[in-house]
């Protein structure tokens, strides 16, 4: 797959405050090279401007000063190119699992031709007994389950994934974590994971990018050597995890003292 290349070229975010006398530096002189397929994980404190950055490469947030390229060509404004998964699942309660997933695909023309692709993918998630049911029957793991489908389902480049995982119990959340792994291999899109929990960012991605509190700033990149599936008590999982730490431990005392994983 050669489509899902992000360029993000010095980029800063300045946000003006309500008084519109002071202003907020989001993000500071962002530079990074995804590459197509690639699987990424930002980690930082709160308010670090990872969620600005992701918001960003989704096109819903215009750089102050840089650009933000999607294969060679600057994005300016959203695409279903660019899919897009927030922690709340934002299912409509009123549609099925089946009709929530095929949502997206009505206003492209292409909802009857993506009914296969639709099949195939509430088959992987195991939630093909579900196709009738409505969000109130489905538990919190599975709804965000729809959630991934319903945006996979429109064949997007890039899957930009905002703490997707984060209102979950810690065994549905591991258990997603390998439902995202095997939608990441099977689709190769180009995932990019914006995540609090150190942890599944070493299990799930390839890269990770460690980000400074505010205005946000790249630490680090530290690349995660390890094959698939992760064992997170292997005591390589764990020097990466440590040597995460130290770099989000860095960062805290260069700035926000009261940050803390």
């Amino acid at each position: 797959m050669d489509r899902g290349h992000i360029k993000i070229d010095g980029v800063t975010k300045i946000f003006r405050r309500t008084d519109g006398n002071e202003t907020l530096t989001a993000l500071s002189d962002i530079n990074l090279d995804i590459k197509p397929g690639e699987f990424i994980a930002f980690v930082g404190a709160s308010g670090c401007g990872k969620s600005t950055l992701l918001r960003t490469i989704a096109g819903l947030e215009t750089p102050t000063i840089g650009t933000v390229l999607a294969d060679g060509e600057e994005i300016k404004g959203s695409s279903a190119k660019r899919g897009l998964v927030f922690q709340d699942h934002a299912l409509f309660p009123w549609l099925t699992v089946w009709d929530n997933v095929l949502f997206g695909l009505k206003s492209t023309g292409k909802k009857k031709e993506k009914e296969d692709l639709a099949n195939e993918l509430i088959k992987m998630v195991e939630l093909e007994k579900f196709k009738d049911s409505y969000p109130y029957q489905l538990s919190g793991g599975m709804s965000q389950r729809v959630a991934l489908v319903r945006a996979l389902a429109n064949e997007p480049d890039v899957l930009l994934l905002d703490e997707p995982l984060g209102a979950l119990d810690a065994f549905t959340r591991m258990n997603i974590q390998d439902v995202l792994i095997d939608l990441w291999k099977e689709r190769q899109n180009t995932m990019i994971l914006i995540t609090h929990d150190v942890d599944e960012a070493i299990y799930l991605a390839q890269r990770v990018i460690v980000m400074s509190p505010r205005p946000g700033r790249i630490v680090d990149e530290i690349n995660i050597e390890l094959s698939y599936p992760r064992n997170r008590s292997h005591s390589a999982f764990i020097k990466y995890r440590n040597a995460i730490l130290e770099k989000l431990n860095f960062a805290h005392e260069e700035s926000i003292p009261d940050f803390s994983i």
